[in-house]
């Protein structure tokens, strides 16, 4: 009776690590107008079951296929988690992403009414375990970006269009201190801007273009 309850219970632990439903990277494009990268689903029969596709940003472009209700798992080659990720009805509502080790590298989450996504929440941790940066912004990429230092003070703080840190933005130094107020476009500063030191004294005004100190203003 004790190996019939033994094999019963085999069967029933084999079944269900078996019944994995995973997700894979099987292309990744760089090309303008296509996305940045192809996730494909499998269920738990192994057999595939949905394909879906990301814009350049990050943000999911469209789903193919039915991707099973509840958590999906995907993994790195040595057999260690990479992600999990929890769908229902095709909807992605919160994904963690782990670094080889284990520790926490991103954590989505996303807040749905119906099939219309009202908010996303994107976090990630450097390798220490430190926040890297916070975005949160609606379907549209509109919303507010903060920057954090390895070692957990704010950083940068910055409005987001399309999901690109563009318009007005606020750097600091470690003690809090305002270090440059400026403007952003597509991630990087362009257009007028004022630098302090660690005081908050003004030291001067300059003009960025692409990134690059084109005018000393003062």
């Amino acid at each position: 009776m004790k190996k019939i309850m033994f094999l019963l219970l085999t069967i029933i632990f084999s079944s269900a690590a078996y019944a994995e439903v995973i997700r894979k990277i099987t292309a990744t494009h760089y090309y303008e107008g296509n996305p940045k990268k192809e996730m494909t689903f499998y269920n738990d029969n192994g057999v595939e079951a949905a394909k879906e596709f990301y814009h350049i940003d990050g943000r999911v472009m469209g789903v193919k296929g039915s991707i099973p209700d509840g958590e999906v798992y995907e993994y790195y080659a040595s057999g260690k988690i990479k992600s999990t990720a929890n769908y229902k009805s095709n909807l992605l509502h919160e994904e963690k992403e782990f670094y080889p080790d284990g520790t926490n590298k991103s954590h989505t989450i996303n807040g749905w009414s119906g099939r219309n996504l009202i908010e996303s929440i994107y976090t990630m941790y450097y390798a220490n375990g430190k926040k890297q940066q916070e975005m949160t912004m609606d379907s549209k990429g509109n919303g507010a970006s903060m920057l954090y230092y390895e070692t957990g003070e704010l950083f940068e703080r910055a409005e987001l269009q399309d999901a690109y840190r563009e318009g007005a933005v606020t750097q600091y130094y470690k003690n809090g201190q305002v270090m440059l107020t400026g403007f952003m476009k597509e991630d990087i500063l362009d257009g007028p801007a004022k630098e302090y030191d660690s005081k908050g004294q003004l030291i001067r005004k300059v003009v960025y273009k692409e990134g690059e100190e084109v005018k000393n203003a003062q």
